[in-house]
């Protein structure tokens, strides 16, 4: 069962703004759809690690763990029960998306809702917690970070195969 995770907007720069509309024009595919496929596709490659920071909330709470899934989906982080072991800094590993910073002149966009699977329903939710930040700023972290790290390499060349076959020849960035 797919499980709506429900979004208002995000940020995104002027220029990533417009290589989303180019690749989404391109494709077939919404910004929704897009943002949609970043989202599944970074809590994909960083499962282990939001995984182990469920299990460590679970953990820390000594609540069953079928309560605490209960919770998290239907009512958030902030409706479970305070932590009974306490939680320090050095328990919690480096976040993956630390490392960026969200630049100035951020245009924003609306987006209402995106739909997960149930164990990426749970870790986007133990992600955003775990950050510290609102859903709109780690939205935005993930969708800057992916462009930032596939455009040249993956979305480009498609891009640039709109408009010529060099491709065929064996010009490619």
């Amino acid at each position: 069962m797919a499980y709506q995770f429900n979004l208002s907007y995000y940020y995104i720069t002027p220029e990533n703004s417009l290589k989303l509309d180019a690749f989404s024009e391109a494709s077939g595919d919404s910004r929704q759809i897009l943002i949609m496929q970043y989202v599944r596709g970074w809590l994909g490659r960083n499962r282990l690690y939001y995984a182990g920071l469920a299990r460590l909330d679970l953990r820390k709470r000594e609540i069953n763990i079928d309560e605490w899934v209960e919770v998290v989906i239907n009512q958030g982080f902030e409706s479970l029960p305070d932590y009974k072991s306490s939680l320090v800094d050095s328990d919690v590993p480096p976040n993956p998306l630390g490392h960026i910073v969200l630049p100035g002149g951020m245009d924003r966009q609306v987006i209402n809702y995106i739909y997960l699977t149930k164990q990426n329903y749970i870790l986007l939710r133990t992600a955003i917690y775990f950050d510290g930040s609102r859903i709109a700023q780690y939205l935005s972290k993930i969708i800057h970070e992916h462009l930032q790290r596939n455009w040249e390499p993956l979305y480009a060349p498609q891009m640039d195969a709109e408009t010529s076959n060099d491709w065929l020849k064996g010009k490619q960035r």
